[in-house]
């Protein structure tokens, strides 16, 4: 202790009186610290006499760091160099490290090698101080205990290993602990068992000798307080010691050494096969689930009676549930079905087309089996005849397997989520099947045994495990159990718990009544009760270090090549040295892969075993790379060293040590080299790693010793991708090193020089000292230089995200407007996507629901106008069959095909927001397709879509003009390009012309029908601004708009009367009898004309019963004054010079000066309104029309940002780039089952109204407070206004 510090320190002479105190206080502190470390070393390993596999760690590091530093000691004393002595001192660690891995891996012969190995050393020790030099018993002295030593070991450990015998490892650990606590509290006595083990001092030039035999002597008898103390507290921490030597003790066998370090949890659970399962009462024979077995469909009956004869048979043999054995027989004769389908199909080309649906299933049902029976190494077991079937044996057998498989399967219950465990189940069942058949007789169990002697208890041990409160670390789970079937050790146990002399009952034949192959075997159980936690999920940082092991590895490398670069830079180095100062990676690759390996060990410590040769590899990857790290470090000091030296007997240069060092270090890397190889080419690592060669195995098991717990050994991507992979990250390397070289490693050159500098020109400089301020120096650069990996990973990841996402469209729609914008688009992206090719021109065809449409389509849409006051106009269908047959072609046009099919999906994406209450019965009308029988389109946009578009239209149609007239083409161009805004026009055209028709009646029909007739004509022949102030539009339509506001408040309110209220009679304007002009309009004579017209007309008899009648109603009254306010601006925007213009106002005039008409006759006023109340089309249209004139963007889109968050993931999702959807022929039948667990899904009404601790409320007031708009949603889908009547039964 005084050297060290001296060495801290420098010399006394020049230190401060502080400095001295201390000095003196750790001189007077020294022996009490030695004594304390002694004990709490000796108190310790009494501790871990109960872990043998520690314990033998333990002493095998003790040993091997022991022997390490004794060994290479002369080597580093030649450097005479500080740097030197702590190479040393790692080494030494790393040997304590490694020997720790070593004690774990093989407890048994290195617990029997450390004590023959301590025994010879306690031997020596004393006899040692009288040996003369020379020869001892014909040795060296140098030789004495590498021979004694070493045989004793070898004896130790074949011994061991042969015979368990207690007393080896309590023996062993009071010898070496003892000893090496009495080193710790007694320094010359360590000097003295290393010179004994050299036979000579290393400090000196000369041999072993001593000055003082009676010295040595009391240094030994001291040392034995060691051994007496270690003895004593094993003893008092370990009662069961004492029984040894009482003879009470019981014999250590081997799961004392692999099994006593477990702590893993392995209940008492009570295997005994009790009968459980109980027939059900009222069982009919006939029962089945969706088809009847007596009348099946044509397709399932084709192989019923193959399925069926293999049920019963092997239901019958291994005692099957009935109705387990039905489902299952059903279940098959549906996916043969599914899949005789397939076989004319594009999935496989014609040459690898099974010959039937039975080898297809087959094929795919026992794939996995197949792969599992290679890794096992056995041959699997099919059913090989079956004399029973009229079908061809192949198939037969097929059939047999599937039965098998399926009857297992659906018995399973929870062994299901272990797939290996079902397949050890069908190979071992299929084993003793096969071996009976041909017999003329089977045996007969009843049904359930199956489950009671086979389910049952493999479940009890699975539910004692998972039901237990004990720790996920030291319990095991259902991955813990799969993975004992991935082991042939369970091929040593029978599938079932039952006793095979109950279960013979064949007969037949010589030798049938005796237990078939494997029944002398114990039941699986047992296996699995013994099987060990195949994965232990630590807590530790150590996980974490070892899970990123990789990217630790590379920053180390890295730094230290940037490092020495920045040095070669600054100090002018030469480039031969700077690469023997840049090899020295070599001896970093090699260490951290000893670390890695060790991280390895500690990982499967203690309970997870491996197999034989997992272990040797393991070992020998150790072992091999410590003595290459043992060189590597001599041949790199000798490098570094004198010039000229001799080393090992060899006198060479400097030079030639450098590349011994490197052909050394090559050996070392190859490892490396094979995986960076086997990186850059996935389909390498798949290959080896599923390759059943077993020199590849052997390989992986010595280089790779966990490969055996890699799961996923076929995962790999293609070499393509792997190509961007590593441009992906060779450009973020080569940028990362770039900066870190010049602002985090190049920054910290010559502050290191100037330190190392002092060290080196002043003699009282410590080197521990300095060490410790470069460290302090180095290390946050370090962590910096780890840290701002992550840092520049986000940078190209998000460059990278840019690029996929620009190139796949991924994120082009982000919010409901881009929604609006590219709504157009969404039909055809959806139809090429998600409609196979067996939809024909529905998918392939690029027309639109929304390009401009033909003059022939106008003039049809004109000339079928609706008229909802007609009979034709309430159902445009009629009774025709051909207005019925035309419908439907115009419903199923290419154009509008896409739109359909799109808006159909769309619209049950909404009425599921609405199922959920996401949004409200508004939002859900303004967000749906819209639909109307007997319109002239098959669907309408939604009117989120088309809100605020009209306004639009508007604002273009006021755009300034220039100093010149604007024809009809200047000025609808812009909204005849848009195709949205040319929608929504029609659509309001269309929808307004409805529900005018339907407010005014059949009294005002047929001047409607004119107006309308010459508005469209003018359109047609675009001719409208010569007849109409286009630029006054806005005040119509927001005449129109009021309109509509005021019915939409009122129609859904209002409750119409329960008789009419007027005659039914109307009085209609007279006519000229002129024919009609081209395009079927009428030529009507003027307002004038009409009127005195009307007056000859005799008046209805029946008129003074109500002309002073008043009838209140206020809707109507409202109603009237909007309406007047409409056809008033409508006559506003008129050219009074144009004589069509003028009989349209004319006509207007008449219509609200008619008596009986809707503006003075309040009876049919009213009556109009109580149809339309009663009508739910009129609702919808009228619901349509005012979102489109009346409502704004913002208004009609959901509240809800969940609504917001699906819709936009879905239309973003038909814009990016998907494989296009396969033929419907070619998809695999459904078949998914999803179990059922104690999860709550629905909660009473308790559950709801309770409060709770985690919340603080209950969780009624929580979801309510949280979900607020949900809520309310609830309440208006459920048709509640009261929330206190949410639980009412009514």
């Amino acid at each position: 202790m005084t050297n060290l510090l001296s060495r801290v320190y420098g010399d006394w002479a020049t230190k401060g009186m502080a400095d001295k105190y201390l000095i003196v206080a750790f001189d007077a502190l020294e022996p009490l610290l030695r004594v304390v470390a002694a004990l709490a070393l000796v108190w310790f390993i009494g501790g871990s006499s109960g872990k043998p596999r520690f314990q033998s760690g333990i002493l095998t590091a003790l040993l091997a760091a022991f022997l390490t530093h004794t060994y290479l000691l002369p080597m580093f004393v030649l450097m005479n160099s500080q740097l030197a002595q702590a190479a040393l001192a790692i080494l030494s660690f790393t040997a304590a490290l490694v020997g720790l891995a070593l004690g774990t891996l093989i407890p048994r012969p290195l617990s029997g090698a450390v004590l023959g190995a301590s025994l010879a050393l306690a031997v020596l020790v004393p006899m040692m101080p009288f040996m003369k030099m020379g020869n001892v018993l014909g040795l060296n002295v140098s030789a004495v205990f590498p021979a004694i030593g070493g045989g004793l070991a070898l004896f130790g450990g074949v011994l061991a290993t042969r015979f368990s015998n207690p007393l080896t490892l309590p023996l062993a650990s009071i010898i070496v602990v003892g000893a090496t606590a009495s080193c710790i509290a007694i320094p010359n006595l360590f000097t003295l068992v290393q010179n004994t083990t050299l036979g000579y001092d290393p400090t000196t030039d000369g041999n072993y000798t001593i000055n003082s035999a009676a010295a040595s002597h009391f240094i030994v008898l001291t040392g034995l307080i060691g051994p007496v103390l270690t003895a004593a507290s094993i003893i008092y921490r370990d009662s069961s010691f004492l029984r040894i030597l009482t003879g009470g003790y019981t014999q250590l066998n081997s799961e004392d050494y692999d099994g006593g370090d477990d702590k893993t949890l392995k209940p008492n659970t009570n295997t005994t096969p009790k009968p459980v399962y109980t027939p059900p009462t009222n069982a009919a024979p006939e029962a089945f689930n969706m088809f009847d077995p007596a009348d099946l469909p044509p397709r399932l009956s084709e192989y019923a009676n193959m399925v069926y004869s293999a049920c019963e048979d092997l239901g019958n043999f291994f005692g099957f549930q009935d109705a387990s054995v039905r489902n299952q027989a059903e279940h098959l004769l549906i996916l043969l079905s599914n899949n005789r389908r397939y076989m004319n199909s594009h999935i496989l080309p014609p040459a690898l087309q099974p010959p039937s649906p039975i080898h297809a299933l087959h094929a795919k049902v026992f794939s996995n089996y197949m792969k599992w029976c290679r890794a096992m190494g056995v041959a699997p077991h099919f059913s090989k005849m079956n004399s029973s079937m009229a079908a061809p044996p192949s198939v037969a057998s097929r059939v047999v397997d599937l039965v098998m498989f399926f009857c297992v399967w659906g018995e399973a219950c929870n062994i299901r989520h272990m797939p290996e465990c079902l397949w050890f189940l069908y190979h071992k069942m299929m084993e003793e099947y096969t071996s009976c058949e041909g017999y003329t007789q089977t045996r007969s169990l009843y049904a359930g045994h199956y489950l009671d002697y086979v389910v049952t208890p493999i479940y009890k041990i699975i539910c004692a495990n998972m039901k237990s409160n004990t720790d996920h670390v030291n319990k095991r789970n259902y991955d813990d159990f799969n993975e004992f079937f991935w082991s042939r050790e369970c091929l040593q146990y029978r599938y079932s718990t039952g006793d095979p002399n109950e279960r013979t009952d064949l007969e037949g034949g010589s030798g049938i009544t005796t237990p078939l192959p494997g029944e002398s075997q114990l039941p699986i159980t047992v296996g699995m009760l013994n099987a060990p936690k195949t994965f232990l999920e630590k807590r530790s940082w150590l996980r974490g270090i070892m899970a990123m092991s990789r990217l630790v590895e590379w920053h180390i490398v890295t730094f230290y090549l940037l490092s020495v670069l920045a040095f070669s830079h600054d100090l002018v180095w030469g480039w031969v040295y700077t690469l023997q100062v840049a090899s020295g990676v070599f001896w970093l690759f090699n260490s951290l892969a000893i670390c890695w390996g060790l991280l390895e060990v500690w990982s499967s410590y203690p309970g997870i075993h491996l197999p034989a040769t997992s272990i040797f590899g393991s070992i020998f990857v150790l072992v091999a790379r410590f003595l290459i790290l043992v060189y590597q470090t001599l041949y790199l000091m000798w490098t570094f060293g004198p010039s000229k030296g001799s080393y090992l007997g060899i006198e060479a240069d400097s030079t030639f040590w450098w590349w011994q060092y490197v052909w050394l270090s090559l050996l070392c890397m190859t490892p490396y080299f094979l995986e960076a190889l086997t990186n850059l080419c996935p389909a390498i690592t798949t290959k080896l790693y599923t390759s059943r060669n077993d020199y590849i195995q052997t390989f992986l098991n010595i280089l790779f010793p966990i490969s055996r717990l890699y799961v996923g050994k076929e995962v790999h991507e293609s070499l393509k991708h792997t190509t961007v992979y590593v441009f992906f990250w060779a450009t973020l390397i080569a940028w990362k090193l770039c900066f870190s070289y010049v602002f985090e490693v190049y920054s910290m050159v010559l502050p290191t020089i100037e330190l190392t500098d002092d060290y080196a020109n002043f003699p009282d400089q410590s080197f521990i000292k300095m060490s410790l301020l470069l460290l302090l120096r180095w290390l946050p650069q370090f962590i910096v230089y780890c840290i701002d990996m992550t840092i520049w990973y986000s940078v190209w990841q998000a460059f990278a995200g840019t690029s996929v996402g620009f190139s796949e469209h991924l994120g082009d729609i982000r919010s409901m407007k881009d929604i609006r914008n590219s709504f157009g688009r969404a039909p055809e992206h959806f139809c090429s996507k998600m409609l196979s090719p067996d939809a024909g021109s529905r998918r392939g065809s690029s027309a639109s629901f929304l390009n401009t449409q033909s003059e022939s389509s106008l003039d049809s849409r004109r000339q079928s106008l609706m008229n909802p006051n007609s009979k034709e106009g309430q159902s445009l269908l009629g009774n025709d069959p051909h207005k019925l047959q035309g419908y439907v072609n115009r419903l199923l046009d290419v154009r509008i095909q896409k739109w359909v099919m799109f808006s159909t999906v769309w619209n049950e994406v909404i009425d599921q927001f609405r199922a959920e209450d996401l949004i409200s019965n508004k939002e859900r009308d303004y967000m749906k397709f819209s639909r109307f029988d007997g319109f002239s389109q098959a669907i309408y946009l939604p009117v989120f879509q088309t809100a605020g578009v009209v306004e639009e239209a508007l604002a273009l149609l006021e755009r300034p003009v220039d100093d010149y007239d604007p024809n009809d083409n200047d000025l609808f161009k812009p909204i005849l390009d848009h195709v949205t805004m040319r929608t929504a026009v029609s659509e309001v055209w269309e929808l307004g012309n409805y529900i005018l028709l339907k407010l005014l009646g059949p009294v005002h029909n047929d001047d409607a029908v004119f107006i309308m007739n010459f508005i469209l004509k003018w359109v047609e022949s675009g001719t409208v601004v010569d007849h109409a102030k286009i630029t006054k539009v806005r005040s119509v339509v927001s005449s129109l708009a009021q309109l509509v506001d005021v019915l939409s408040q009122g129609i859904g309110r209002r409750k119409p009367a329960a008789q009419r209220r007027s005659t039914g009679k109307s009085k209609k304007a007279p006519e000229n009898n002129v024919p009609p002009q081209r395009g079927g309009f009428r030529r009507a004579i003027s307002a004038s004309s009409l009127s005195a017209t009307s007056a000859q007309a005799p008046a209805p008899s029946n008129a003074k019963a109500y002309e002073n009648v008043v009838i209140a109603d206020a809707l109507r009254d409202h109603t009237r004054d909007k309406c007047r306010a409409f056809i008033n601006s409508l006559k506003g925007i008129m050219i009074g010079s144009d004589p069509e213009s003028k009989e349209v106002m004319d006509r207007l005039t008449f219509s609200l000066s008619m008596e009986n008409g809707f503006f003075w006759d309040d009876a049919y006023a009213s009556d109009a309104l109580d149809d339309m109340a009663r009508s739910d089309i009129f609702k919808s249209v009228l619901t349509k029309l005012q979102g489109l004139v009346s409502c704004h963007p913002d208004e009609v889109e959901p509240k809800s940002k969940e609504a917001r968050r699906r819709l936009t993931f879905f239309v973003n999702s038909l814009f990016m780039d998907m494989p296009n959807a396969p033929s419907i022929h070619d998809m695999f039948s459904w078949n998914v089952l999803t179990p059922y667990y104690k999860e709550s899904v629905t909660l009473n009404k308790a559950e709801l109204e309770t409060r709770t601790d985690a919340l603080g409320v209950s969780t009624m007031l929580y979801l309510q407070t949280l979900f607020k708009a949900d809520w309310a949603n609830f309440l208006e889908r459920m048709g509640l206004q009261d929330e206190e009547k949410v639980w009412s039964k009514k």
